[in-house]
């Protein structure tokens, strides 16, 4: 028998969507992987906010070696 899973769209940032499941959430990317379920919103909002900090600091430092290398 197919069963039909039931998710509501919370919001989106930055290439993460955060979903409310029939149990639980879950953040996606863009082609619709899990990356992360949990029982709370707020586990997943602390791993969608960890990821972008993440790319932030490698954005950073790309800049910083990218003007090292010019100078």
């Amino acid at each position: 028998m197919l069963s039909l899973k039931i998710e509501k769209f919370i919001y989106m940032a930055d290439g993460f969507y955060v979903y409310k499941m029939e149990d639980g959430y879950a953040v996606k990317d863009q082609f619709g992987y899990n990356l992360k379920t949990a029982k709370t919103a707020k586990t997943c909002d602390r791993y969608v906010q960890q990821q972008l900090e993440t790319r932030r600091a490698a954005e950073r430092y790309a800049i910083e070696k990218i003007n090292q290398d010019h100078d």
